[in-house]
């Protein structure tokens, strides 16, 4: 196809086209010589066939041809002609000519990660970029991290956007230049031809993008000859799913669902894609389909053209133009300059610029196209101050059109013209002039009140169905408001004021609309029948409430400003009460105090939750103490008739009733949505300008009543007139629920009276400051409990920057608890503190109130303290609001209390509750404590509350409270009663004017304080005591009951305490009078040798462990492996033809088994197991199929635990129970003839099986088949003692006993095992006749030591006595399963294996498809070794079931030989760079021994040593090398014998070679085994023809000779995850540079990294979709299976979320190691804080992955959060 095109277009030489250009240049005509050049060659590069127009089609060939095309033929030659010469130099000149930038201007890519400093930003919208930030001050600073959704752009450089430190040091270099027209630095030629070609360029490009006759092109652009080809174009939007899009594709066009789910990305991504190549009939042919199979009633259908494939050819270049010029104009300001002015510059024809052009047709391009828009935008104009002015000037004019085309669009906001928004509003002297010159402020409200509003009779009503319907892309104009309002002026001037408040109006017409929304009646008798929508008043207060609170702002901001704009909203108020009812008024009266009140029962009239008008003027109110004035000041009102006190009260309080009397559950009858909305009225999100402002009202309106009459209209809106007329109790009629309701509007109303008098901590109302008032709101959060800190900001409000104020305060508060390795770190509150809690803050929620006063008993209780917690001390009230005190001293008030405290002392009454008195204490404690406080600060201030409440003898106040002294129906109450009676008398004493008197007083008070405190203590004391000495009884009664009761306790049914599991977990242990010795005749006795009794879980019965009982079994999980693997990204390709016999060292495959530890009968899980099949299947029928485990792949979950499992392991008896260990003692047989006779049966074999293929000629491809020879056939070629010792050693024994009488269902259970490691290990069906069925098993062994070795070295623990008891269970088992096994399979097929092992490992002739020992695993080969080597002289004759005499013997010379081969594998694979020895290092004979063994085996090997290690170096990396096969070995010989470990390798930190050899019946000297020394036993040492033979097998030069890269790297290193940076900033710019792979260079949406080999993936995305097994899957899922065998652990870049998965359909999200300063993890970034690599958290993480524990932790999740949405794991 490339070749083709470029035939086409033979003859476009670049110079005759430059001259060409230049002559029409000349003449006045390059537009039409341009237009003429690319109508010809556009269309024969683009769009040019099926290949290349479709988009799936569309090879990477391709794409590359037509870039290459495209650039060489129709951009080289514009820029040749465009400088006039060379462009690379004459760009390069251009660039010079610039001026350093002090602006950096990038441009963000979609996750690029950006920061905004918290302390100098003007708003959070101003970001740097990671290279500015860094080279920036404000990296010492609090700084918010977040990733870009792409479209903005670094504010480096820009002085409004940064209080301070505006520029990085990069950018710093363009101070202090000269300011010059960029233009005139241009050569004039230059300058004059960029006129010409970026205006015909630019031109051309959005003429292109615009056109809309897809029929045909402009007339200037037809080709010469006509084309008659068209595609049908599927464009984008955001109504329909994948799925509807991929099926209307495979029935429009016929394709496959993979092409449709390709076309269906390109589509998402690109925004309109080409589905169909051809004539014009089978196009529409296409859109018809595809149109008819995505209408509905509900949508439209999708948007699909049929375009000339001309058009498309000249739109697709037009977007190239596009970015040429972006490029273009990156070189030179001048160029810039030229591009911004051509593109501002309005034709003459009056029509409007280009720029106005595409703002108003943005929602016609798709998506790719609009983006390409806003780009050069942001990278021409908007770099630009003159142009960005400008180009501010005509978005402001065009605002309320593109907002009402984007209301019409279906496109999200952030590729929108909208989204330019921020770069323009949040500027502020930008803001400002548009707001003076253009009347901003006025349009961006009227634009949103026009789309979701309609205008009657002068007002506005909100369209309830637009707000529901539409709210996500109404809100816009609401965000772009705070934009304009986040800065406010520091200096005012007329035409500022009068717009100003020309939007302020209309704001508040806004605000108007909304009085009194979704107002709701009472329900009485039945329940409301439908729910009413409330959720769009709310989602609008939300969105609405910042710049409400930003224009209350600016208004304080000038006295003139506040007086006009406080007036606005008085007439606003007066005008809703004037349309409203006519007020009725009626008298109401109280202890001899009569009010005039409003008559509205709030339980029987219409209220509403929403008032914005009434809070907006409490807002006000208080910014007029900042300029003197007040209430009453008279320029306040002009010609405004003032408002009443009950004007500014009636509509908050009848707001608050109602929500206490749904607090009191009168108005349950009104369904769920009544108690949404006040929940939302009390939230964070909402309280600040609903609750806040609603008290704050309440309180302007206290400060300006009398507080009788204002007692009085609360006690009659609270409907509380017969309560306190005490006509309930003298009636008697009162009904339960009346009375219920009655005592909860009580208790209401005195919480009320508590917020209104006690609520000070606002700037304005109390004399504190806004630090004060985030103070006391961390104070009562921290009574609650300790927080984490992210807790903690939620807790708080935030302000239009985000930004909470705590970090000001909470340092001095609390002190910060630091996290471990797992949960948050949490802020403690100071002990000093808690003097300030106040268990009624009117920010608590009754469940937050009740845990508050648990948590505050608690503490007191702990620390001997009085149990109550009096009112704390409050602040001075402001001058204004300084008449609140005397609510707590009036008549009313007085009285109100002391009917509750008497009606307490009656024991008839039933109009009173523990809350009541609990408040009516608390705000007779306040009332004392403003008198304590205004007595010793004010003095002349009176405030009579004692005098009040003494008055009247036994009736008063002060006797009620004496007469509750004692009082059992308080006790809850009692320290409670004693504080406020103390208090009383201390204040009664300070206004005691008889010294004498008081000093008397004060005298008894503290006596009888004294006394009380030393009762208290004493209490205290005994209690304590008390306490002990009950601990100390259980803990005698527990001891007895273990004495009692000990076999029980060692028979414990979920561990085997007899088993090597016991010494994990530290009981005690017979400890042997010599060096524990666990290989060889010589070994010593096993510690436990009796045998064991487990409990099932699942019948509760008692069994004992033994061969011939009933068989017992352990839960398991077997799963693939590649943990291990040394070669990531190898995988097994073939498991039918797989060998797992000869394993290789780089472990690329394994088999691990795991376990939880909990014991069943075999047939009580197996009927266990046949319940859940049953039930499964019947579930399909009924529900849903689980998802946290598969039966149909044999998985089941434990019955105890819940952990995953799909197998179970028989647990079998110790081997000393079964063979005595003196067996083998009488059997003499050296080293050296046993070898011999091992190498004449391996020989014999050979030369048989050689003889075997010659008869047969058998195919070369076939693995060779090696038959055991007879016995005697070896013995008779051996010498006579050598012949009958060998004769000895593998002898079946056939005394009683000798055979292992095992039970049918152990054999059973044993196979079924074996079986699963088989099927689930390989992949493979089951197949019992396959010969690998056991080798697996023997491997599952190998690899679980293996990796439970490896986990122990990682985190530093000593090889005994660290294991956890199911992991000592689990390898415990599995050896003796394996070891059992050998004998109890067929002989035959074990005899042929331990062949085939013998003959890799003493090799005599090479053989087919046998290693070399480079190639094979030692560890493995010793543990299969040691399974089949009792088999080997076995024949047809031999019963399974049968051991040999000289199994220790056996064991023991297999270890040297085994080990003897590792270290020549040591030695060959060793790569030495230097040769240093320390100086203090003195050459020993052990190290000479291994210098020569190295050099004489690398000699032998053909390999040359460029460096000769000093001894000391060889010998300390010998001993390193072979530690890890030596650990494997020690653990599998303990689990096999059961002899004691030593107690060296119990600790750690302690030197572990040395006790390992004594241990395994090794020489310390390893190198005897190689090499002869004098004086050393020379009956282990391997003959030198052995090692000769390793060296020189087939495959060992070809090993070497690959390189140190290709071989397994001794010692042994354990795999880790792989190493992530300390800052997540750079984890965050890695994904942002990460591109998907299959998208032409787009960035990736959801960038995923692999912890295990560190790859990039394109996450929960349909483009890297793949199959796995007929089945699409996402690129994670499908990584799994080549990276780690179906499990996975993976870092979501831009979520900072660990997501684990494990199969296809399972996974689970967990949280990341990636913690900010306070400890905890931020999912999705939504805090910002900087987050850092906790190395503790990743350890974790590793140790999750190394232990196989990710299946177990996902099913856990997936169990434990079954209800919640289900993930399609598989997609991602």
């Amino acid at each position: 196809m490339a070749a083709k095109i470029a035939g086409n277009l033979e003859g476009c030489n670049v110079s005759i086209i430059v001259q060409q250009l230049q002559g029409a240049y000349e003449r006045g005509q390059l537009k039409n010589a341009l237009y003429q050049y690319w109508a010809q060659q556009v269309p024969k590069i683009f769009f040019t066939s099926a290949e290349v127009a479709i988009s799936t089609q569309r090879t990477p060939d391709a794409v590359q041809s037509e870039e290459k095309l495209s650039r060489d033929v129709l951009f080289e030659p514009l820029e040749w002609f465009l400088c006039g010469g060379n462009p690379a130099a004459v760009f390069q000149q251009l660039q010079s000519l610039n001026n350093p930038p002090q602006l950096c201007g990038k441009v963000f890519k979609v996750g690029e990660p950006t920061y905004s400093c918290r302390d100098c930003c003007a708003d959070p919208t101003c970001v740097f970029c990671i290279e500015c930030f860094n080279k920036s001050t404000h990296k010492t600073h609090r700084y918010r991290m977040s990733t870009s959704g792409g479209g903005g752009y670094c504010d480096c450089g820009d002085v409004e956007a940064w209080k301070q430190d505006p520029w990085c040091d990069i950018h710093k270099q363009g101070l202090g230049q000269q300011s010059q027209n960029p233009i005139e630095k241009l050569p004039p030629d230059i300058a004059a031809r960029a006129w010409e070609v970026l205006k015909i360029a630019l031109q051309y490009a959005v003429d292109m993008l615009l056109w809309e006759q897809m029929g045909g092109l402009p007339q200037d652009l037809e080709p010469s000859v006509p084309q008659n080809t068209y595609v049908t174009m599927l464009f984008n939007d955001e109504i329909h799913t994948y799925e509807q899009v991929i099926n209307a594709l495979t029935k429009a066009i016929n394709c496959e669902s993979k092409e449709a789910v390709e076309f269906a990305t390109v589509v998402d991504r690109e925004g309109r894609s080409s589905v169909r190549y051809g004539n014009r009939k089978s196009c529409d042919e296409a859109r018809t389909v595809i149109q008819k199979s995505t209408s509905s009633v509900r949508s439209k259908p999708l948007k699909v053209e049929v375009m000339h494939t001309s058009v498309c050819a000249h739109q697709a270049f037009a977007q190239k133009v596009l970015n040429w010029l972006g490029q273009v104009v990156n070189h030179s300001d001048g160029l810039r300059h030229i591009l911004c002015t051509t593109a501002l510059q309005q034709p003459p024809t009056g029509d409007p610029c280009v720029v106005e052009r595409l703002m108003l047709a943005d929602t016609a391009l798709w998506k790719t196209a609009r983006v390409q828009c806003h780009q050069i935008m942001m990278g021409s104009l908007l770099m630009d101050q003159e142009s960005k002015k400008q180009f501010s000037v005509l978005y402001t004019r065009n605002y309320p059109q593109v907002q009402k085309d984007f209301m019409a669009d279906d496109h999200d906001h952030g590729v929108s013209i909208i989204s330019l928004s921020v770069q323009i509003f949040t500027v502020p002297t930008l803001a400002r002039y548009l707001i003076m010159e253009h009347d901003l402020l006025a349009i961006v409200i009227r634009t949103f009140l026009d789309q979701c509003a309609s205008c009657r009779h002068g007002r506005y009503l909100l369209d309830r169905e637009k707000l529901q319907k539409n709210f996500r892309r109404l809100q816009f104009p609401l965000l772009d408001l705070k934009y304009v309002l986040s800065m406010v002026p520091d200096q005012w001037n007329d035409q500022l004021k009068r717009k100003f408040l020309n939007g302020f109006k209309i704001m508040v017409e806004l605000l108007t609309s909304m009085q009194g929304m979704d107002s709701v009646t009472r329900q009485v008798g039945q329940h409301i029948e439908m729910e009413p929508e409330w959720e769009s008043a709310f989602n609008l207060q939300i969105k609405l409430a910042p710049a409400v609170a930003m224009m209350a702002g600016w208004c304080a901001t000038d006295k003139m400003v506040l007086i006009d704009a406080f007036r606005i909203v008085v007439k606003a108020l007066l005008e809703i009460r004037g349309t409203a009812d006519t007020v009725k008024m009626c008298k109401r009266r109280v202890c001899d105090q009569e009010a005039i009140v409003v008559d509205y029962t709030v339980s029987r009239e219409p209220v509403s939750i929403h008032l914005p008008i009434c809070r907006l003027l409490a807002g006000l109110y208080l910014q007029l103490g900042k300029h003197g004035l007040t209430f009453n000041s008279p320029e306040l009102y002009g010609p405004l008739q003032p408002p009443s006190a009950m004007d500014l009260l009636e509509q908050p309080l009848r707001t608050l009733v109602m929500i206490a009397q749904v607090h009191a559950e009168m108005w349950k009858r009104n369904g769920y949505s009544l108690f949404h909305q006040v929940y939302y009225y009390h939230n964070v999100r909402c309280r600040a300008e609903m609750q806040d402002k609603d008290i704050i009202m309440l309180q302007v309106a206290c400060a300006q009543m009398d507080p009788n009459q204002f007692l009085i209209a609360l006690l009659n809106k609270f409907e509380l007139m017969n309560w306190i007329e005490d006509v309930t109790e003298k009636g008697g009629s009162a009904t339960d629920d009346l009375l219920r309701f009655t005592n909860s509007l009580v208790e209401e109303f005195l919480t009320f009276l508590i917020i209104i008098t006690g609520e000070r901590y606002v700037p304005g109302i109390g004399q504190v400051s806004s630090e004060d008032m985030v103070r006391r709101e961390v104070i009562h959060q921290l009574c609650i409990s300790p927080m984490a800190h992210s807790e903690l900001s939620k807790a708080l409000p935030e302000n239009h920057k985000h930004e909470t104020g705590m970090e000001a305060v909470i340092a001095d508060v609390s002190t910060f608890k630091k996290p471990g390795v797992t949960g948050m770190g949490r802020y403690e509150l100071k002990p000093e503190f808690y003097k300030d809690y106040n268990p009624f803050f009117y920010h608590y929620t009754r469940a937050d109130q009740s845990k508050s006063e648990e948590a505050q008993l608690k503490r007191k209780k702990q620390e001997g303290e009085s149990t109550a917690c009096p009112p704390p001390e409050l602040p001075a009230l402001s001058k204004e609001f300084s008449s609140l005190v005397n609510v707590l001293e009036c008549d009313v008030f007085v009285h109100t209390i002391r009917m509750v405290l008497r009606r307490v002392n009656s024991s008839r009454s039933r109009s009173w509750t523990e809350a009541m008195v609990h408040r009516a204490l608390h705000l007779v404690g306040m009332a004392l404590n403003e008198e304590k406080r205004l007595y010793q600060t004010s003095p002349y201030i009176r405030f009579n509350f004692v005098k009040k409440a003494t008055e009247g003898g036994s009736n008063s106040l002060y006797s009620a409270l004496h007469d509750l002294l004692g009082k059992p129906r308080i006790q809850n109450h009692a320290d409670l009663l004693t504080w406020v009676i103390d208090r009383f008398d201390e204040v009664k004493d300070l206004k005691d004017q008889k010294q004498g008197a008081s000093d008397a007083q004060k005298a008894k008070k503290v006596s009888s304080k004294s006394k009380t405190d030393a009762e208290r203590k004493k209490k205290a004391e005994a209690a304590r005591k008390r306490r002990e000495k009950i601990l100390a009884q259980m803990s005698d009664m527990q001891k007895s009951f273990i004495r009692d009761n000990l076999e029980l306790f060692e028979a414990t049914g979920t561990e085997l305490s007899s088993s090597p599991s016991m010494e994990v977990e530290g009981s005690p242990m017979v400890v042997p009078s010599q060096y524990p010795v666990a290989v060889g005749p010589d070994r010593s006795p096993a510690t436990h040798v009796t045998l064991t009794t487990s409990t099932c879980i699942l019948c509760q019965e008692d069994q004992e462990v033994a061969a011939g009982n009933k068989c017992v079994v352990l839960a398991a999980y077997v799963q693939r492996s590649t943990a291990l693997s040394k070669s990531r990204g190898k995988v097994l390709e073939d498991p039918d033809k797989y060998d797992p016999l000869l394993v290789s060292p780089d472990l690329y495959h394994g088999v691990h088994t795991s376990t939880c530890g909990h014991v069943m009968h075999a047939d009580c899980w197996q009927r266990f197991y046949e319940a859940i099949v049953a039930r499964e299947q019947r579930r399909a029928l009924r529900f849903r199929h689980i998802l946290s485990y598969e039966v149909d792949r044999g998985e089941f979950l434990c019955p105890l635990c819940e952990t995953l499992s799909n197998t179970v392991i028989p647990i079998l008896p110790p081997s000393s129970t079964i063979q005595p260990d003196s067996v083998s003692a009488d059997i003499s047989l050296s080293f050296s003839d046993w070898l011999d006779g091992l190498k004449k049966t391996v020989e014999a074999s050979q030369r048989a099986m050689m003889k075997e293929e010659e008869d047969k000629m058998e195919s070369s491809d076939d693995m060779p088949v090696l038959s055991p020879c007879p016995l005697p056939s070896i013995t008779k070629n051996m010498a006579e003692m050598a012949a009958q010792g060998f004769q000895q050693l593998f002898e079946y024994m056939t005394e009683t006993g000798a055979q292992a009488p095992y039970s049918d269902s152990v054999k059973e259970m044993m196979k079924l095992f074996s079986r699963a490691t088989y099927t689930f290990g390989l992949g493979l069906d089951p197949n019992d006749d396959d010969d690998r069925v056991p080798i697996t098993a023997w491997g599952t062994c190998a690899y679980t030591i293996r990796t439970l070795e490896w986990l122990l070295r990682d985190q530093g623990k000593p090889l005994f006595g660290s294991l956890s008891s199911r992991q000592a269970d689990c390898i415990t088992a599995l050896v003796r399963v394996v070891t059992v096994s050998g004998s109890l399979s067929d002989p035959q097929t074990i005899s042929k294996s331990a062949l085939r092992l013998l003959s890799a490992l003493l090799p005599q002739e090479p053989m087919k498809n046998i290693p070399c020992i480079l190639d094979l695993d030692m560890f493995f080969t010793l543990v299969f070794l040691h399974v089949t080597i009792s088999s080997l002289y076995c024949d047809e004759n031999t019963a399974a079931g049968g051991t040999i005499r000289g199994v220790a013997l056996n064991d023991k010379h297999l270890m040297h030989l085994v080990t003897a081969a590792h270290l020549v594998q040591i030695l060959l694979a060793a790569n030495f760079t230097s040769a240093d020895t320390p100086m203090d290092t003195e050459e020993t004979a052990e190290g000479s021994a291994w210098v020569k063994l190295f050099m004489a085996v690398r000699k032998e090997a053909g390999v040359q040593t460029p460096v000769v290690p000093s001894g000391w170096q060889l010998q300390t990396y010998v001993r390193e090398s072979v530690l890890p096969f030596l650990r494997c070995s020690a653990l599998f010989f303990h689990c096999h014998t059961g002899v004691q470990s030593p107690a060296q390798l119990q600790e750690s930190g302690v030197s572990e070679f040395e006790p390992l050899c004594q241990y395994l019946a090794l020489p310390a000297d390893l190198s005897s085994l190689l090499l002869q020394n004098s004086g050393a036993d020379v009956g282990h040492v391997v003959p030198h023809t052995i090692h000769s033979k390793w060296c020189h097998y087939p495959g060992i030069k070809e090993s070497l000779a690959s390189g140190p890269a290709s071989l397994v790297k001794y010692p042994v290193e354990v795999n880790r995850l792989v190493p992530l940076p300390h800052d997540y900033s750079d984890v965050i710019n890695r994904g942002s540079v990460f591109t998907c792979p299959r998208s032409d260079g787009d960035d990736s949406r959801a960038p995923t990294m692999c912890l295990v080999c560190g790859q990039m993936l394109c996450s929960q995305s349909y483009c890297c979709q793949t199959d796995l097994e007929g089945e699409p899957v996402g690129a994670c899922t499908a990584h799994i299976y080549t990276c780690g065998a179906g499990v996975g652990i993976f870092l979501r870049v831009r979520e900072c979320q660990i997501l684990l998965l494990t199969g296809k359909t399972k996974g689970c999200f967990y949280p990341s190691p990636y913690l900010d300063d306070y400890g905890e993890h931020d999912q999705g970034l939504r805090r910002g804080n900087p987050l850092y690599l906790c190395q503790e958290r990743y350890r974790k993480l590793q140790k999750l992955w190394l232990s196989h524990s990710i299946p177990e932790e996902v099913v856990h999740f997936m169990e434990a959060n079954a209800s919640f949405a289900t993930i399609e794991w598989q997609h991602l």
